[in-house]
């Protein structure tokens, strides 16, 4: 429901940090979640097993969106409209650190031939077969 709301299809700056706010709520929830019974045939089990995960993963994405100052591909931002050239030079990296999630921007190297060809065809070229 968090992740819906505050970081769904089409996101701002407050409502990203909201997000994040909420999550850093729920970790101590989340740190004793616990199911009853055996895992055969119990979803909740199995769900209480995927909850740590579920939340670093609801971490990177609201992260990694909070960073990207634009709106590109399935990445819209409300209060940033339309691709801006220096972001389509970067990916945004997330690793495990010592201390905990490390955000990243790295710049991108040369696209590999192929690729950039598929990239840059248009609508026709792809349909007509000639990429």
């Amino acid at each position: 429901e968090l992740m819906g709301s505050s970081v769904g299809i089409i996101r701002t700056e407050e409502g990203l940090a909201d997000g994040l706010a909420g999550l850093d709520a729920l970790e101590e929830e989340v740190a004793v979640v616990k199911a009853h019974g055996s895992s055969q045939y119990n979803a909740g089990w199995h769900e209480a097993l995927d909850l740590p995960s579920l939340m670093i993963t609801s971490r990177a994405v609201a992260t990694a969106a909070k960073l990207r100052q634009e709106s590109r591909g399935a990445h819209t931002r409300d209060d940033f409209e339309g691709e801006r050239e220096e972001w389509g030079q970067v990916n945004i990296v997330i690793r495990k650190g010592a201390g905990g999630m490390e955000v990243e921007k790295v710049t991108r190297g040369e696209d590999p031939p192929e690729l950039a060809k598929i990239a840059r065809a248009t609508i026709e070229d792809l349909e007509e077969g000639r990429v």
